[in-house]
């Protein structure tokens, strides 16, 4: 007895979710210029055909390869909670997002998008929801009621953003000291003596 094939559109879903995959694949091998249809479909093992079907463009297959990399840092977001708490726990589990291989693809696309207008407005609303699920989990861990919250929560993504990015230089580049002082200082900038620091609440972007 013949074993019965699953519906068209399930099919359909699992070739999409095959070429996103193998997509994902090329950037992380050979960063965005090397992430072309003709590598995309070999490493799927798809008709070309099949793959201009779900993806007429490169351009539509990397819209797709976005949203997909931002469900991916989501999910780091929300698996299981840095075993420390409060600022200490945010620092970790941003820096831990950063360290992702998710991270690493997507900086393939933002700096590919400086150059390509398509990309970049692709990436923009995808961005927005990344960082709206960065401060859902800060708030998690610290609350909201102090206006500090949003600030604090900016400088921490900007700073080991800056830090993870000093790395795609020098991998071996040791910056546990400035993810230990970071916290020294979030400690200090978040305690009840700097309540007059000036520090005001603007929204992350």
């Amino acid at each position: 007895m013949s074993t019965p094939r699953p519906p068209q559109q399930d099919r359909a879903t699992a070739t999409r979710a095959r070429v996103i995959e193998a997509a994902y694949a090329c950037l992380l091998d050979g960063g965005y210029a090397a992430t072309t249809v003709g590598a995309v479909q070999q490493r799927a093992g798809v008709a070309r055909g099949t793959l201009l079907h779900h993806f007429p463009t490169r351009a539509t297959l990397m819209a797709a390869v976005v949203d997909d990399l931002a469900d991916r840092r989501i999910s780091v977001l929300d698996g299981d909670p840095p075993a420390e708490s409060g600022w200490d726990g945010v620092v970790d589990l941003v820096w831990r997002d950063l360290q992702s291989p998710a991270f690493a693809a997507a900086l393939e696309l933002w700096v590919a998008s400086r150059t390509d207008p398509e990309l970049r407005a692709a990436l923009a609303p995808v961005q927005r929801r990344v960082f709206t699920s960065i401060r859902r989990a800060i708030t998690a861990f610290v609350g909201e009621d102090d206006p500090r919250v949003p600030t604090l929560a900016q400088f921490t993504v900007d700073l080991l953003t800056g830090t993870a990015l000093s790395r795609v230089v020098d991998p071996g580049a040791d910056v546990s000291v400035v993810i230990d002082r970071w916290k020294r200082t979030l400690a200090v900038l978040s305690s009840g003596d700097a309540v007059s620091s000036g520090i005001h609440r603007p929204s992350l972007p």
